[in-house]
Order: structure tokens, then sequence, then C-alpha cells
């Protein structure tokens, strides 16, 4: 990726549902020492329409941390109003709708 850090997608058998779990090595923008408090990083999850989730969480109350293409995705991430880091990635260009085709 990009960003310079590693990652693994956890999937469980049958589902389209994905944990992501991140790694920033020494160096990196991201990488900070593990202490107590900063051992979980952030949540991340696959959407088909960033844009969409990126207006939802905001208007729930979400502040934007980060928003950046990395080859054909997009990857947005916003801080809750906890403190916790989410991430939304999916396709750079959302798809187009399709017309819902008019019957006569």
């Amino acid at each position: 990726m990009g960003h310079g850090g590693k990652w693994v997608h956890l999937v469980f058998p049958g589902s389209r549902h994905a944990l992501e779990l991140n790694f920033y090595p020494k160096g990196n923008r991201f990488y900070e020492p593990f202490r107590k408090g900063s051992e979980f990083d952030h949540f991340g999850f696959f959407v088909t329409d960033v844009e969409g989730w990126y207006r939802t969480a905001k208007r729930a109350g979400a502040r934007p941390a980060e928003d950046f293409v990395d080859g054909k995705s997009r990857l947005v991430y916003v801080t809750d109003p906890n403190g916790v880091c989410l991430e939304a990635f999916g396709p750079a260009r959302p798809r187009r709708r399709r017309r819902a085709s008019r019957r006569r």
C-alpha cells in the first residue's frame, strides 16, 4: 500500500465480511510505539459507496482524519465521538447506478 504499512484481511468462510489488521513499521508516518492505550489502531470496513459512508459518518459526529486514493481504492478515515478511528475503503470511483427501466 502507498502508506508503507502492512495489512491483512481476515475473512470468515462464506461471508463477505472482513476484519482488517494493520501494522506500521518504524519510520512510517503512522508509526507509534505500543504503550497502554495505543495497542489498537482502527477498524476498517469495505463499502461499495465510500463517499456515501463518509457523508453519513460526518453527519453522525465523526471528524475527518484522512482521505486518499491508493491504486483503485479510496480510503477515508474518521475519528468517532469516542476517539475511535474508523476506516472505509472501496472503489476509487463509485459504480454508476443503473436506471430503473420503466414498464409501460
